[in-house]
């Protein structure tokens, strides 16, 4: 159940903090709109990975019929989120030398459903990265275990872009581009942690 906890936050600690057009937009609404318009994205943006949630998973069982596979598709997800943490990075030192993101404007929850589902990114991260660490959570704990990771990764990913979103909604425009960056290159450090959980149980197992 540890490693199920682990697996859950890791990915969604890495998800809510990197930027990418979700965050950016939450960022912005709570800069413009307030706390409320911000958490409506946060909320669109959960609809939206638990319909992509579905594919993913039907992927995870075909991959399970499959000797072998496992394997691969854990090497890959590992890579992903290395592809990932080296783009936290290189938005980082960007995010460290430029200016804050533009305002945002429209429907805030609905903001958060298109820009997940319409990010060739967002599926590739529930293909590459969901379906092994769904996979291993399923090996752990069953169903049950899948329960919990899926539960785990929703709570901390939507609190972890809560609390950005209250942070900056409070300060009103001061969080600014370094603020980003800094959140931006934690997330680079748990994607690459996430990397090496999958690497250990994968190949080094």
């Amino acid at each position: 159940m540890g490693e199920i906890l682990w697996l859950g936050l890791l990915l969604g600690g890495g998800a809510a903090l990197s930027v990418g057009p979700i965050f950016v937009t939450i960022l912005q609404e709570a800069a413009t709109r307030g706390f409320g318009a911000a958490f409506r994205v946060i909320l669109g943006s959960a609809v939206a990975d638990l319909i992509l949630l579905i594919p993913a998973l039907a992927f995870a069982w075909v991959i399970t019929a499959i000797a072998g596979a496992s394997l691969w598709v854990g090497i890959a997800g590992a890579i992903f989120f290395l592809f990932l943490a080296g783009q936290a990075i290189r938005d980082a030192r960007r995010l460290w030398r430029h200016g804050e993101p533009e305002a945002a404007s429209g429907w805030a929850f609905w903001k958060g459903v298109v820009a997940n589902l319409a990010n060739p990114l967002t599926w590739t991260f529930w293909l590459a990265t969901g379906t092994p660490t769904m996979l291993r959570a399923h090996e752990l704990g069953g169903w049950p275990g899948l329960v919990v990771f899926t539960v785990v990764w929703f709570v901390v990913a939507s609190g972890l872009e809560a609390v950005v979103a209250l942070v900056v909604a409070r300060s009103g425009k001061r969080f600014g581009g370094r603020g980003q960056a800094m959140l931006t290159a934690l997330s680079a450090v748990l994607f690459v942690s996430l990397a090496g959980v999958l690497l250990a149980r994968d190949v080094f197992a």
